[in-house]
């Protein structure tokens, strides 16, 4: 606040220098005029207010047609009457404001900067007065704005995407028509956002500032108006994005270089606009509005001759249905999704239409179960929770997995592969039971992870890294770390090329050079969540953590299978639902088509156990390790238990919503997690 009340200071002394017909008596005006508002935001003090209108008054006097700060002095002192009128009730400040509004925007074409701001504040002003005297031709006013949002250009502001998530908002209030094409609108936007963005951990932040819940709410809107094709197209587009765009998934910029000569300067070209933009995004004025309009039109430029290459026709647009369709090829892919909308279950077959599955639980009620379900598993260090855990493990059996599963028996025999993790009491009937589950953070992933590795042979050229640090700074000692290694060795011994890293050797520089070697890894070590800073999630060794970004820059050759034995593996980011960012999703993302990963704390001597029977149903008929075996081995292995999950391919379930981590506990009390093909 100090540094706002020293710029207020300073621009008063600005103003003085600038007398009545000084030419930057405007740009004195406009600058104080906006650090006296927000001020007014941070503290509510009427008077910051007040001035700040009687200074817009008069910048907009000195800013006649043709002026390049006239728009800007229009959406200024229209939203700071809406803002009064809010306050006092005046409406003569919120009919001012609405003239004012309409002059903003007809002065902006949708490539100006102050577009999508002037759009926004008039049609807010429309809803405010639409609220108050329920006149029709406000609401209409105020959808026929937001509609013009479908023509935002290829380069994106925050207040593009704030107008568009606006839009969703009113659309959901009034149940108006145009409520998919807003949340497509907003999804396209948050793309080309993004797009623009270096692909930075820190720009997380900006993914849960303009993104949060999107994608699901997005899905729900769909089911909610039958289009089940829509809701899995724009659910894919909108699920790890960040992930996608770390990964240099997002968009294929790989393909292009790897497309010829012509495809590296069109990548580089890309990357070189991409930057411009994000200069120009960054320093907004008048007089960059003619360096962002040819930027955009050069951005146009560069993707059109892009689609042109061979293979590239869909460069930067959503995958297709008729493509994602493709992850249901050796099973069904169940997607639930939790939205403040309404809970649903919406299963992908390869060879019709997906079938939707209304689910009897609100979002409120799954976080409640939610957060019950990590309450539970932190006194089970100190307390039996055996019975507390039934109890809410059935009460997710009857509310979420049975509605699916009565459709699966309609469809699927018994023993075939599924995507998710649900349990049951002793002697009732029980997902594990029935059905074998993996899961996959998107459909997208699902089929990545199916994709031909380099090598064909199951068991030629394997090479086998088990990691142990059982003393880590800080950390409570693991009992059980050497022999489980040790037990490891026997089974694996003889099928792959094996080596071993324990204690002091395992150190982070060492680790991440044979992460890079490897096929086939086994990490047992504690794992070291940040549910809010997601990238620092790790894996404690020797001489520190080993971090999500860390494992990020590991490029291993030809990965098949990583066991994470470590606690809270799969625990993600409690702010971004959309997105899948933890331990074991790294390991995926790094390209590991199998990986297990854990819900919560495991004990030690409990996972020696299971990882010696685990590894023994890892080896197929032929004699050889098959990853593909993973969910099988896993299901054959966790009987009665609930720590681990299996991700990557050869899986059938998308779990849509990962800060519902109780959807994924349902699976015989077993906290392993597999992501597999």
């Amino acid at each position: 606040m100090a540094d706002l009340d020293e710029a207020i200071v300073l621009g008063r002394e600005a103003l003085e220098l600038c007398p009545q017909g000084h030419p930057d008596r405007s740009t004195s005006l406009i600058d104080l005029g906006v650090c006296l508002s927000t001020r007014y935001k941070q503290l509510g003090e009427m008077a910051d207010l007040d001035e700040a209108i009687v200074l817009g008054r008069e910048a907009l006097e000195l800013c006649p047609q043709g002026h390049p700060d006239r728009s800007r002095s229009l959406n200024n002192l229209a939203g700071r009457l809406l803002t009064r009128y809010k306050q006092l009730g005046a409406m003569a400040d919120l009919n001012e404001a609405i003239v004012l509004g309409r002059d903003a925007v007809d002065l902006c074409l949708p490539s100006h900067i102050d577009w999508s701001s002037s759009l926004n504040h008039l049609a807010s002003a429309f809803y405010t007065r639409f609220m108050q005297l329920r006149q029709p031709d406000d609401k209409k006013s105020l959808f026929s704005l937001y509609a013009q949002l479908v023509d935002a250009p290829q380069l994106v502001s925050s207040t593009d995407l704030s107008a568009a998530r606006a839009w969703i908002r009113a659309t959901e209030e009034f149940q108006h028509p145009s409520t998919l094409l807003a949340y497509e609108t907003s999804l396209r936007l948050l793309m080309h956002h993004l797009a623009a963005l270096p692909p930075l951990p820190q720009h997380l932040i900006i993914l849960k500032e303009r993104s949060a819940s999107l994608a699901v709410d997005a899905f729900s809107a769909c089911l909610r108006r039958g289009a089940r094709v829509r809701a899995v197209e724009l659910l894919e587009q909108g699920r790890s994005v960040f992930w996608s765009q770390l990964s240099r998934l997002r968009f294929p910029l790989d393909d292009v270089m790897a497309s010829g000569p012509a495809g590296r300067l069109l990548a580089d070209e890309f990357m070189h606009v991409a930057s411009l933009i994000r200069i120009a995004l960054d320093s907004p004025g008048a007089d960059q509005h003619g360096r962002l309009c040819h930027l955009n039109l050069e951005m146009q430029r560069i993707i059109i001759n892009i689609r042109e290459l061979p293979g590239l026709s869909r460069f930067l647009l959503p995958s297709l249905f008729s493509e994602l369709q493709h992850a249901a090829s050796g099973g069904p892919v169940i997607i639930v999704n939790a939205s403040q909308y309404g809970c649903d279950a919406l299963v992908v077959l390869l060879d019709r239409d997906p079938v939707h599955i209304p689910l009897r639980i609100t979002q409120e009620s799954v976080r409640d179960l939610s957060e019950s379900l990590h309450a539970s598993t932190e006194r089970a260090k100190k307390v039996d929770v055996t019975r507390e855990l039934g109890s809410l493990m059935r009460n997710l059996w009857d509310q979420v997995v049975s509605p699916i599963v009565d459709f699966l028996l309609t469809t699927l025999p018994l023993q075939s592969r599924i995507w998710w993790c649900p349990t049951a009491e002793k002697g009732q009937q029980n997902l594990s039971g029935l059905y074998i589950s993996s899961y996959t953070p998107t459909l997208s992933a699902l089929i990545r992870a199916r994709r031909p590795a380099p090598s064909s042979t199951a068991g030629d050229g394997k090479r086998f890294i088990t990691i142990g640090q059982a003393n880590a700074i800080g950390q409570a000692e693991l009992l059980s770390v050497g022999t489980e290694l040790a037990n490891i060795g026997q089974h694996i011994g003889g099928l792959a090329s094996f080596t071993q890293i324990e204690g002091p050797e395992s150190i982070i520089s060492r680790v991440a050079e044979e992460l890079c070697k490897t096929q086939w890894v086994h990490l047992a070590c504690h794992g070291l969540p940040n549910r809010t800073r997601p990238f620092e999630s790790a894996f404690a060794l020797h001489d520190g953590h080993f971090t999500i970004e860390q494992i990020m820059r590991c490029e291993p050759e030809n990965p098949q299978f990583a066991y994470l034995s470590a606690c809270h593996t799969t625990v993600g980011d409690e702010e971004s639902p959309d997105e899948v960012i933890h331990l074991a999703s790294a390991m995926q993302f790094a390209g590991f088509r199998s990986v297990i990963g854990t819900m919560w704390v495991v004990d030690d001597d409990e996972t020696n156990k299971i990882t010696s029977t685990f590894y023994k149903h890892m080896v197929d008929e032929s004699g050889c390790l098959n990853h593909t075996r993973a969910a099988f081995a896993l299901n054959k292995t966790m009987k009665s238990r609930i720590l681990y999950i299996h991700l990557g391919s050869y899986s059938l379930c998308s779990i849509a919503v990962d800060v519902i981590h109780c959807f994924s506990a349902i699976q015989d009390y077993d906290p392993v997690r597999v992501y597999t093909p």
